[in-house]
């Protein structure tokens, strides 16, 4: 893992295995204290993301399972929580199914104003959420 400090690439190595930044953070040497920050801010570097792609399609060569084969397993876990009359079980399958299939991400939509006027800038910068979302569709 090229262009990386020791820490990133132990980062790397144990978010490719647990999926979660703040304690790959940690276990990867970084404070416990900022973790919850420090975690997602390596996330987000460029390199690191490289390099857990790249980590992430050894693991997959490795064990020769693709993305269709974990849908297909989580479907069944599914069908036999819905057989076994386990709804608990059903719902955790599709929370999973759901993660995989990217529906947890959030959208996000840039704006960019093309005046320069700070005012503007800073009434858009004041507004709610909905509010902008009310603009953009023409409310």
């Amino acid at each position: 893992m090229t262009g990386l400090t020791a820490r990133q690439e132990r980062f790397v190595e144990h978010y490719a295995l647990c999926g979660n930044a703040a304690e790959a953070a940690r276990l990867a040497g970084y404070s416990a204290k900022t973790a919850r920050v420090t975690g997602p801010d390596t996330l987000s570097n460029p390199a690191v993301k490289r390099a857990l792609e790249a980590r992430q399609e050894t693991f997959r060569a490795e064990l020769g399972i693709t993305k269709q084969d974990v849908v297909s397993g989580i479907l069944s876990a599914i069908q036999m929580g819905r057989e076994q009359q386990n709804p608990a079980a059903m719902i955790q399958g599709c929370v999973q199914l759901a993660k995989l299939l990217g529906f947890y991400e959030p959208g996000r939509l840039k704006i960019d104003l093309a005046l320069d006027s700070g005012n503007l800038k800073a009434k858009f910068a004041a507004m709610s959420d909905a509010e902008l979302l009310a603009i953009i569709q023409g409310g």
